[in-house]
């Protein structure tokens, strides 16, 4: 964290109503208790008081800053986004995040009780790599990246026009117009391993919306036409579905034997194939066809790696018998 942004951190954690210990925060700041002895002192020379007492400080209270004029609610939503796993896993957001966090709690107040729900499975991306993506997506220059794409199992150079950095699917995600097909792609940051400028600038499209780039898929994969899409749960399991929000496009109708009939409208059907194999024959493909065969085939893959050996089946009856 750059001095400057720590010294204006330091004086929001300071403004609070309790005092706090060196060691907590060097830890909050992720520095060393010699620095932060350092940027005390600093704040005093700048005309900052500051008490201590029993080897905690505070700024006394003629000299904190002004509070934040937040309702419980505002308090709430902020606390929400600074536990959020998915913005910590950010390595640029996470200066900022401790910033706010400082000024939320020189609020001295509890914000009411919650809990913020979501996974966050992004990889390690290395942060000067997404530095160096949003820095590009600020100027509109173009970079090369070096990327480890699953679907052909290479990593190889493609010149991007960066256009935003998103969160979907449980990861972090740039989007932008790829030099290679000439079109938008999705590329995850954590499997972009060097970032380098190649000179070039970019006009960003004027309205690229990204729920509306995302408006037909069911994860990230997408495609510009949607397809009518018809699923049957199991009474078992239609609840999980029917009180359960998966697309804006969705339909749901309990069907008089309790089984629950889900239409949705999406783009590729690979995600959504893969979703309801999940569901281990709780949940049946209807349409369309192309769907049907996807989940067949993910499901017999599925078993097939999963049959026992005949060494294991062997050994098993034999055990049976004893």
């Amino acid at each position: 964290m750059p001095r400057a942004d720590r010294l204006f951190t330091l004086v929001h954690l300071l403004s609070g109503p309790a005092r706090i210990a060196i060691h907590d925060l060097a830890e909050r700041l992720e520095t060393t208790p010699r620095s932060i002895y350092r940027d005390l002192a600093d704040l005093e020379n700048r005309g900052f008081a500051i008490e201590r007492a029993d080897g905690r400080y505070r700024l006394m209270d003629a000299a904190t800053v002004r509070r934040l004029a937040l309702t419980a609610r505002e308090r709430l939503l902020l606390t929400l986004a600074l536990e959020n796993p998915q913005f910590e896993r950010h390595p640029t957001m996470r200066v900022a995040l401790r910033q706010l966090h400082a000024k939320v709690a020189a609020e001295g107040i509890e914000p009411p009780a919650a809990v913020l729900a979501g996974p966050e499975r992004s990889g390690v991306a290395d942060a000067s790599i997404v530095a160096a993506i949003e820095e590009a997506i600020g100027a509109s220059h173009a970079v090369s990246i070096l990327y480890a794409s699953i679907s052909s199992q290479q990593c190889a150079w493609r010149g991007i026009d960066p256009w935003v950095v998103l969160h979907r699917a449980a990861a972090w995600y740039v989007v932008g117009r790829c030099h290679i097909h000439d079109e938008p792609r999705t590329f995850r940051l954590d499997r972009i391993t060097a970032v380098l400028p190649i000179g070039r600038s970019f006009t960003p499209p004027e309205t690229f919306d990204a729920e509306e780039w995302f408006a037909n898929s069911w994860e990230v994969s997408r495609a510009d036409e949607a397809i009518a899409v018809r699923i049957l749960f199991e009474t078992s399991v239609a609840p999980l579905i029917e009180y359960a929000f998966h697309h804006a496009s969705e339909a749901k109708r309990r069907l008089p034997d309790g089984r629950l009939e889900y239409r949705v409208s999406i783009g590729p059907l690979d995600d959504l194939a893969r979703w309801i194999a999940g569901f281990g024959g709780n949940a049946v493909a209807t349409d369309p066809p192309e769907l049907v065969d996807l989940v067949r085939t993910i499901a017999a893959g599925a078993a097939g790696a999963h049959a026992p050996r005949r060494g294991a089946k062997a050994a098993m009856t034999k055990r049976g018998k004893r």
